[in-house]
C-alpha cells in the first residue's frame, strides 16, 4: 500500500511505502430497509467510505481512543455527536460523549474535544421525543439502542430509537449542527433542548434560554466548565435553534419546576419543552442550531449564513463534498481493504481538531477574555501540542499549509493576549496541561517547511522569553516550571524539581528548535547560546547504567532508579 500527498506546492509532494499494518478488527455494518434504520438520499463519498467513525470509540474506557461517531466538518466548531449511558448510570464513559459499550442513548449535544483524555462541552442536548414521555426525559432519553440501527460516515451520523419509534440524523456545517427526527404516524412530536447539559462530571451554571414562538426559534447561552474550561474560569456557549416546523405549544423548566407557556427561563438546570402537531403519516423535523463563543447574535449570523438557506439533505451533500477534498489531499494505492479503512479514518481523525473558534464575521474569544475579530485567517483553538508536534502538525504542514498557517497565527495572537506562546490551549485560555515548549516545535517546524504566512520574528520573541527564565508571576501559563534551576545546573535537578529527566529533554528539544529559528532569521550569536541548551540533556547521561537518569543539584545520580519498571504500575513486580 502506498499513498502520496497531493498540494499545490509540488515542493511537498511524495511517496512514502505505508509498512505499518495496525493490529485489531474493523467493525463492519449493514443496514437494510426495515423501519428505523437510516437510509440517506446523500450517500458517503467515493473516499470517505473508507472511513469507519466507530473506530477508537470502544473497548477499553480508559484506554478508548475517545473518538466519537457524530457529524463534524474539518476543524468544525460543532461537533454534532449522540451522548450515551452505562448501564450503571455512568455519562461520557468516554471523554467525547459516546462509549461504543453503552447500551443506552440520551441525546445529541453540539461540542466535545476529539480524541483527548479530557471532557469539556456537551453543550445543548437536543432530546426528541413524543407527547406522552416528554416529562421523563428532561435530563436525556436513557433508552436503549442498538448498533444494529447506526450509520455514520464523514458528515454523517444516524440511528433509529425503536423504544420511541424515531429516526434520529444529523449533519453539519462548520458552525451549526443539523438536526432531522423522524416521527412514527400519529405522534405528537416533541423536541427537548437541555440547555445547561455538560459531558462526564462538567458542570454548569448561568443558563439561559428564550423561545421565540412567532419565529419559530429558541436562544441562549450557558457558562459551563469541564476539565479544562474550568481551569480558566469556564466558557461561556450562547446558541440560536430554528425549526422549519411552527412551534404549536412550549414549556420551559428550571429544575424541577416545568412552566407550561412560560416562554423564558434561568438558572443551573434550565431548559425547554416543544410540541408540534402530529400527523397522520410520518413526520419530520429539521432544527438547526449554531452556537457562538461570542453573543446570540453572532450564534444567529452563524446560522444564517452557514445554513439558513439550506436544508438538511443541501448541508449534507456540503458536507460530504468538503471531506471528499480532504481526502483527496492524499492519493493512497494498493493495500488491502481493511488497511485502507484504518489508514483513512486516521486521517479523518487527524483533521477534526484543532477547533475554528471564530464566528463567521471574524469576532473570537480571545485568551485576554475580551472579544478580538480575526482579520483575513481563522482563529483556531484546542490545539494538543505536546502530543501534536510530532505528529499531526507535521502532516498539516504538507497537506493543509492554509490552516496550519492559521494555527500559527492564532498562537501569536493568544501570546500577544495572554502573555505566552501557549501549550495545550482549549476554548479561551490556557489550560496548564501537560509541560515544557512545544508550540516552539511546531512554529519553527512550519517556518523551516516553508510556511512564511505568520510574524516569524514575534514568534520568535515569545519563545526566547520563556526558554530564558520564570514566567511573570500570577501568569495564567506556568511556562518551564524549574527553568531557572535548567539554566543554573545545565539541567533538571531531581532535589529542586519533579520530572528531572523528562524535563531537561522537553526543554533540549525545544531549544534546539529556538536555536535552528534564530539561525534562519539572522540571530547568530543567540543561535549559539540554544544550542548549547540543546545539548543539556547529555549532562543526565550515566555511562555506567547506560540511561538516561535523575541527578541532583550536587551531580549525584539518583539512587531511585528502576528501568525494568514496565508500566504505571509493575504489578508483577509490586505483588
Amino acid at each position: 500500500m502506498t499513498f502520496s500527498i497531493a498540494h499545490q506546492d509540488r515542493r511537498f509532494g511524495l511517496v512514502i511505502l505505508f509498512l505499518a499494518i495496525v493490529q485489531g478488527g474493523v467493525n463492519s455494518y449493514t443496514f437494510s430497509g426495515e423501519s428505523w434504520k437510516p437510509s440517506p438520499a446523500v450517500p458517503g463519498g467515493q473516499l470517505g467510505r473508507d472511513v469507519n467513525p466507530f473506530i477508537g470509540t470502544g473497548g477499553i474506557s480508559y484506554l478508548c481512543g475517545n473518538n466519537f461517531p457524530g457529524a463534524t466538518l474539518p476543524f468544525g466548531m460543532v461537533r454534532l455527536s449522540p451522548d450515551t449511558m452505562s448501564s450503571l448510570g455512568q455519562r461520557a464513559t468516554n471523554s467525547s460523549g459516546y462509549f461504543y459499550s453503552d447500551p443506552r442513548i440520551l441525546g445529541f449535544s453540539h461540542t466535545r474535544l476529539a480524541g483527548t483524555g479530557a471532557t469539556d462541552g456537551g453543550n445543548f442536548l437536543v432530546i426528541p421525543c413524543v407527547a406522552e414521555s416528554a416529562k421523563s426525559f428532561r435530563k436525556g432519553l436513557n433508552v436503549p439502542y442498538s448498533h444494529a440501527d447506526e450509520l455514520a460516515f464523514p458528515g454523517y451520523y444516524g440511528v433509529g430509537i425503536s423504544k420511541i419509534g424515531i429516526l434520529a440524523e444529523l449533519t453539519a456545517t462548520r458552525r451549526v449542527g443539523i438536526h432531522r427526527y423522524t416521527f412514527s404516524a400519529d405522534q405528537t412530536p416533541h423536541i427537548l433542548i437541555h440547555v445547561t447539559s455538560v459531558l462526564g462530571k462538567g458542570s454548569s451554571k448561568s443558563g439561559d434560554v428564550r423561545i421565540l414562538p412567532e419565529s419559530n426559534e429558541v436562544e441562549g447561552s450557558v457558562q459551563t466548565f469541564g476539565t479544562f474550561s474550568k481551569r480558566y474560569g469556564g466558557l461561556k456557549v450562547y446558541f440560536v435553534a430554528k425549526f422549519n416546523e411552527p412551534i404549536a405549544e412550549f414549556s420551559t423548566w428550571e429544575s424541577e419546576t416545568v412552566s407550561k407557556g412560560n416562554n423564558a427561563a434561568s438558572g443551573e438546570d434550565v431548559g425547554v419543552d416543544l410540541g408540534f402537531k402530529p400527523d397522520n403519516k410520518r413526520q419530520t423535523l429539521e432544527l438547526k442550531l449554531a452556537i457562538s463563543y461570542v453573543s446570540i447574535a453572532n450564534a444567529r449570523v452563524n446560522l444564517e449564513q452557514e445554513a439558513g438557506n439550506f436544508d438538511f439533505d443541501q448541508v449534507l451533500e456540503k458536507a460530504v463534498a468538503e471531506w471528499e477534498e480532504k481526502f483527496a489531499r492524499v492519493q493512497v494505492a494498493g493495500g488491502t481493504d481493511r488497511q485502507r479503512v484504518i489508514f483513512r479514518t486516521a486521517l479523518y481523525h487527524s483533521l477534526q481538531m484543532p477547533t475554528v473558534f471564530n464566528d463567521v464575521n471574524g469576532d473570537y474569544l480571545g485568551f485576554d477574555r475580551q472579544i478580538h475579530k480575526a482579520e483575513g485567517f481563522d482563529y483556531y483553538t484546542d490545539m494538543s501540542l505536546w502530543d501534536t508536534f510530532r505528529t499531526v502538525h507535521p502532516l498539516l504542514n504538507l497537506i493543509a499549509p492554509r490552516e496550519q498557517t492559521d494555527m500559527l497565527k492564532s498562537l501569536l495572537k493568544m501570546a500577544e493576549q495572554g502573555g505566552y506562546l501557549p501549550r495545550w490551549p482549549a476554548g479561551g485560555g490556557y489550560t496548564g496541561s501537560m509541560f515544557g515548549t512545544p508550540a516552539d516545535i511546531v512554529i519553527t517546524e512550519s517556518y523551516l517547511k516553508g510556511l512564511r504566512g505568520f510574524d516569524a520574528e514575534a514568534a520568535y520573541q515569545f519563545m526566547r522569553k520563556t526558554a530564558l527564565g520564570p514566567v511573570t508571576p500570577g501568569s495564567p501559563f506556568s511556562g518551564r516550571v524549574g527553568v531557572e534551576h535548567y539554566l543554573k545546573h545545565g539541567y533538571c535537578p531531581a532535589d529542586l524539581m519533579k520530572k528531572s529527566v523528562a524535563s531537561t529533554i522537553e526543554y533540549c528539544y525545544a531549544d534546539q528548535a529556538i536555536a535552528r529559528l534564530a539561525e534562519a532569521l539572522g540571530h547568530s550569536e543567540e543561535a549559539q547560546v540554544f544550542q548549547k541548551h540543546g545539548r543539556f540533556y547529555l549532562n543526565l547521561w550515566n555511562p555506567e547504567t547506560q540511561f538516561f537518569q535523575p541527578r541532583d543539584s550536587n551531580k549525584a545520580f539518583s539512587e531511585a532508579f528502576e528501568p525494568e519498571m514496565l508500566t504505571y504500575i509493575d504489578w508483577e513486580r509490586y505483588t
